[in-house]
């Protein structure tokens, strides 16, 4: 999966970051073509790390950008960001009060609010990314949920980081393990890199909650990288918004490898593209755009949408910078590996 070159990829990442700025906390101009007989709105709450996250926010509001784009959709997108958790209610409440069509929220940590929304405007669509049902069965019939296998993507690069490893030790720097995503990335790494070097040592360490800085403490993710160093660590694997880019770019700094998580952040995040083997991609992009077309089209339907292997949802990025340094016979192993995943013929070991 080639995306273009990195020159288009990040002026399309500084452009989405730029559209981005200038859509919270006002409307954009959706792209209507002649046959719109309505104009759908769309509204997107993030969770506390931002649409500046460069991953998991990011891409999601990209997919209401994406539907925006399409003129056959006659969607009009806007984003709201939350800074602390009790911004999640009041954030759903602008969009509610101001009837919007669809209300998009991001994470797993939204799943109370988003629920009880949902049962009190059940004339308003909800999408929630990473679905998590906190209070009962079942599913409102005005929300859909959007799963994401991460252990697929997670084993990936964790098979990865043990064909490349020179010390049989890397690392892992994640968000809350309270969030039950982050936990499947991480276990599925943990997992994968057993899966291809048996002698691997996995150093892994979940940011403690801190409020506002959950998700979005890179000096800590950085401290933590920078310590699994000194402990021979020689790829990170960064996992958690703001936090885990702080271990991407110690990995930089130090001169070690590191993955990027949720998107390819060679796109999204370019200070570390020096750093950078490839990324554990859930495609959010899609999976939003996808939601926001079956309202648009009267498909649709309560319940869980499920991104995995299976059906291209997850994967990784390219290795961009470092495809011509990863040999031929790694290459083919990891290939070998996605397709057993793909096929059902090998899991990944992780099961909550």
């Amino acid at each position: 999966m080639v995306r273009g070159s990195r020159l288009t990829g990040v002026i399309a990442a500084a452009t989405l970051v730029a559209a981005a700025v200038l859509a919270v906390g006002c409307g954009s101009t959706p792209t209507t073509g002649s046959s719109c007989s309505k104009t759908w709105k769309v509204g997107l709450v993030t969770d506390v790390g931002k649409l500046s996250d460069k991953s998991f926010n990011f891409d999601s509001y990209k997919g209401v950008q994406d539907a925006q784009a399409d003129s056959s959709l006659c969607v009009q997108g806007r984003a709201i960001e939350s800074s602390v958790e009790s911004d999640y209610p009041k954030n759903i409440g602008q969009f509610v009060d101001q009837k919007y069509d669809m209300i998009v929220t991001v994470g797993f940590k939204l799943g109370d609010a988003t629920i009880k929304a949902a049962k009190a405007n059940p004339n308003i669509k909800f999408v929630m990314v990473d679905y998590g049902d906190f209070t009962d069965n079942p599913t409102p019939s005005n929300l859909v949920g959007l799963l994401f296998k991460e252990d697929q993507p997670g084993f990936l690069a964790g098979a990865l980081a043990g064909l490349l490893t020179k010390s049989n030790v890397i690392g892992a720097v994640a968000g809350l393990q309270t969030v039950p995503p982050v936990v499947h990335y991480v276990q599925g790494y943990e997992n994968g890199a057993k899966y291809t070097n048996p002698k691997v040592k996995v150093l892994k360490i979940y940011q403690p909650e801190s409020g506002a800085k959950d998700f979005n403490d890179p000096d800590w993710g950085k401290q933590q990288a920078t310590t699994f160093f000194g402990q021979g660590a020689d790829i990170i694997f960064g996992v958690g918004g703001n936090t885990g880019n702080g271990g991407l770019l110690a990995a930089k700094e130090k001169g070690k490898m590191c993955i990027g998580v949720d998107v390819d952040q060679y796109v999204s995040y370019p200070d570390v593209d020096s750093c950078l083997i490839t990324s554990a991609e859930k495609h959010l992009d899609k999976a939003v755009k996808t939601a926001i077309t079956t309202m648009v089209q009267g498909s649709f339907k309560s319940g869980l949408l499920t991104f995995e292997m299976a059906n291209d949802g997850v994967g990784l990025a390219p290795y961009h910078d470092f495809d011509s340094k990863i040999s031929a016979d790694v290459k083919a192993k990891i290939a070998d590996v996605q397709a057993k995943l793909k096929a059902g013929s090998i899991t990944t070991g992780v099961t909550s």
